[in-house]
């Protein structure tokens, strides 16, 4: 006697296969899609930090001027590629307030070198120490229409001591 019910188990056992294979397609193509996006995300962020640095290295190197005082300098507003620009000042919702080279009280990076000394381990430098500042450097990229305030932006803000 033949058994009828195994009749088109073939069929059934295929579309199954068939279905599971479709679903780790599927899956492999979102993860797939993830992660360009976030390869994306991250190479954009990148270029940000590249345009902060590339800001704060001209900043530097106009500090190095003879006969500029840094508080004079150009505030920056340079573009480093089609869709980034290198700016001045602090980012705001409105716009980007231009204040890019401020001096610091005389004890912003601890007590004034000429007042109290720790000679331990340290070579001595002349002239003691030179004037505190704080630099702003700004970085926008992209935007909707041009407008700044709509893309991605990065600040770096640092301190250095200028002068003898």
């Amino acid at each position: 006697m033949r058994n009828h019910s195994q009749r088109g188990s073939a069929l059934v056992m295929s579309v199954l296969v068939v279905l599971i294979i479709a679903i780790i397609g599927v899956a492999v193509i979102r993860f797939a899609s993830r992660e360009v996006a976030g390869a994306t995300a991250s190479r954009k962020t990148q270029a940000l930090v590249a345009c902060a640095d590339a800001g704060r290295q001209m900043i530097i190197s106009q500090f190095k001027a003879l006969g500029v005082s840094p508080l004079s300098l150009t505030v920056l507003n340079l573009p480093m590629d089609a869709s980034t620009r290198v700016v001045g000042g602090h980012y705001d919702r409105n716009d980007v307030q231009v204040t890019q080279v401020v001096s610091l009280p005389g004890t912003a990076f601890g007590p004034d070198p000429g007042v109290v000394q720790d000679i331990s381990n340290r070579v001595m430098v002349t002239g003691g120490g030179g004037k505190p500042l704080k630099v702003v450097v700004h970085c926008q990229q992209g935007g909707v229409g041009g407008d700044p305030t709509t893309g991605r932006q990065l600040e770096v803000e640092f301190g250095i001591r200028f002068g003898i």
